[in-house]
């Protein structure tokens, strides 16, 4: 078999939907070194409803989890500090305050750290 043939029986296998970060397994974390945030909407005015992406990445940047979430934001990005104080962070991730983004501010990114012993009852 060439490298052709096993790349096209790669890509015909059915895609499954990642999990959610609340849905990994205990210790899943271990592996995940970049969170990246992509803003999707919002908020339109003051406390309109903001939406946002969040997906987690190991190493050779494979995707572990996806999360889109919402929530009425007061300015635009405020989702950033919802995602590192009230998502990464119980969940026992060291998070930088600033996360580089694409020109178009929309993709944002950032280097995480799993400390177990930080993790709160928050995911399990």
């Amino acid at each position: 078999m060439n490298n052709f043939e096993s790349h096209r029986r790669r890509l015909e296998r059915p895609l499954k939907p990642l999990p959610s970060l609340f849905d990994l397994p205990g210790g899943a974390f271990e592996g995940v070194l970049v969170a990246v945030a992509i803003h999707i909407a919002g908020p339109l005015h003051p406390f309109g409803v903001e939406s946002w992406d969040l997906t987690l990445h190991a190493e050779g940047f494979e995707a572990v989890s996806s999360d889109p979430f919402s929530f009425t934001g007061e300015f635009l990005h405020q989702g950033l500090r919802r995602i590192r104080v009230d998502l990464l962070g119980p969940a026992g991730f060291v998070v930088p305050s600033r996360w580089p983004s694409n020109d178009a501010r929309m993709e944002y990114h950032t280097t995480i750290e799993w400390m177990p012993q930080r993790q709160t009852e928050f995911l399990t």
